[in-house]
């Protein structure tokens, strides 16, 4: 668990997905979090194929709860790279990149191509799906710790920031059987 980064993705929908938001954690806790700017015309045309779920599950209810943090695609991925690099250098490389969904990893791989920084990042980090342990009982009880102290920060499921912390905290569970205090 010391070089990791746990991410998450919003996107559209489940058969076209589109980015929304992408929020990161790394395994001390730093955080990085991007979402549209839904003021752009491009990221307004985006929302429009969002789902009855995003629409429907407090995933657009919880946008702008993290301050600066909206802005186009391009410049999300450029943000994205930045911190990866920074953090893969601080963390050590290879640096595990670990998610519980296989789209949430192929967003942030686009994201990245999008920007022209997929070949920096992918030489020093190496992905890894945890998908598994999302129905284990001590990762759903560590996710779930994790979403109790996230209120405090107005930030709940869905929310992507949120779902990478609960990732992280999940992990922890799993790999020590503790809960993980934020």
């Amino acid at each position: 668990m010391k070089s990791t980064i746990y991410i998450d993705a919003e996107f559209t929908d489940l058969v076209q997905p589109k980015l929304l938001s992408l929020g990161m954690v790394t395994s001390d806790g730093q955080e990085h979090y991007v979402e549209l700017d839904l003021a752009d015309p491009a990221s307004a045309g985006t929302l429009k194929h969002a789902s009855g779920f995003v629409l429907d599950n407090g995933v657009l209810e919880q946008w702008g709860r993290i301050p600066d943090s909206a802005t186009s695609h391009f410049e999300m991925g450029k943000r994205t790279a930045r911190w990866l690099l920074t953090q893969t250098a601080r963390l050590g490389e290879p640096t595990q990149i670990t998610f519980d969904y296989e789209t949430d990893y192929n967003l942030l791989k686009s994201l990245l191509q999008d920007a022209g920084q997929w070949e920096a990042v992918r030489s020093v980090t190496v992905p890894q799906n945890v998908g598994e342990w999302s129905n284990r009982l001590d990762g759903s009880l560590g996710a779930s710790f994790a979403y109790d102290q996230l209120q405090g920060r107005g930030l709940e499921r869905h929310h992507a920031l949120a779902d990478a912390h609960a990732l992280r905290a999940a992990c922890y569970a799993v790999d020590t059987g503790r809960r993980l205090k934020l």
